[in-house]
């Protein structure tokens, strides 16, 4: 403790092994059934341990959790012995009240939360669920992310595809044109408001575009030719008054220059001139764009396309 007070950093010496490497034994278990090679080669990769531990040292750690009273139980698996942990003391209870809580917080990170986040999130929402007795609560908490509905794998490949540029086609249920195949070269994978998108330049329309990935029914195929994303990005800067005691939520492309009591100066910058235009459109009346001139005369063009519909007879 002395040692943590002096460096405020954890080390080797601060943890008890034996109790970290049960703790992590028992959330393997939990997690699902695995063997004592799989168990052997998780400690030995683990980021503090990188520890060879033997099958007779696996045993103690098992009867361990027997004996603080974890039901353990030993399945054939194609031959594979495998243990796994069906029933422990250690059981989360959430009332509804909680439960409640946890739903408005997640509603307010979910908003913009990166992807690896989601997933483990997502993961972690599945496991608690089994803790709430209120049903109506328990569907909210297992349907609240916005990739309840969507596989994972799926959303790991995307993920791949877009930090590595590439080009994919997609079956995409489209809510205007229906289902067809769309190929894009991969850019980003984000949330927004929300929604899991997949950004990236759309060949067919010859433009940078974003898509739903809960409409991706499959991919089609991927292209591993090195590619480099077309066109340009464009940086818009605006002005934006906030409210008194209002929390301006920056997008993941946008960052606050300056800030002088209620007015604040902002960069967005995206390849996209439509997403531009739907987030300055979305700031409304507060917002007002500085720079650069082209895309001050766009945000007119549309405001008086706007107005014109409003007064055609």
């Amino acid at each position: 403790m002395k040692q943590f007070y002096k460096t405020n950093t954890i080390t080797h010496n601060l943890l008890s092994l034996t109790g970290f490497k049960s703790m992590i034994i028992f959330s393997l278990l939990v997690e699902s059934p695995k063997s004592y090679k799989e168990i052997q080669q998780h400690i030995k990769e683990h980021e503090y341990l990188h520890e060879d531990l033997s099958v007779d040292a696996l045993r103690i750690y098992i009867n361990t959790l027997k004996n603080f009273g974890c039901n353990i139980k030993r399945i054939n698996d194609n031959g594979t012995y495998k243990y796994t942990i069906d029933d422990h003391p250690f059981q989360l209870k959430i009332d509804d009240s909680q439960a409640q809580s946890i739903i408005k917080i997640y509603k307010t990170i979910s908003k913009s939360i990166d992807v690896n986040d989601l997933i483990i999130l997502q993961s972690f929402f599945k496991k608690i669920s089994i803790h709430i007795t209120n049903e109506d609560l328990k569907n909210k908490l297992n349907n609240l992310s916005p990739i309840s509905n969507i596989d994972i794998n799926l959303i790991k490949q995307l993920k791949h595809y877009a930090e590595n540029t590439t080009e994919i086609t997609i079956y995409y249920n489209s809510a205007i044109s229906g289902r067809k195949n769309i190929t894009v070269l991969t850019d980003k994978i984000n949330v927004e408001n929300g929604k899991l998108y997949i950004y990236g330049f759309n060949s067919e329309h010859n433009n940078y575009a974003k898509f739903l990935v809960s409409r991706i029914i499959k991919i089609v195929s991927v292209n591993l030719s090195k590619k480099t994303l077309p066109g340009q990005e464009y940086t818009v800067g605006y002005e934006y008054t906030k409210d008194i005691n209002e929390e301006f939520e920056t997008l993941e492309n946008e960052k606050i220059i300056s800030e002088t009591n209620n007015k604040l100066i902002v960069e967005l910058t995206s390849r996209s001139k439509f997403e531009l235009i739907q987030r300055i459109m979305f700031l409304s009346k507060k917002c007002k764009v500085l720079y650069p001139e082209d895309f001050k005369s766009d945000i007119i063009a549309t405001l008086k396309k706007m107005k014109e519909g409003y007064f055609e007879k």
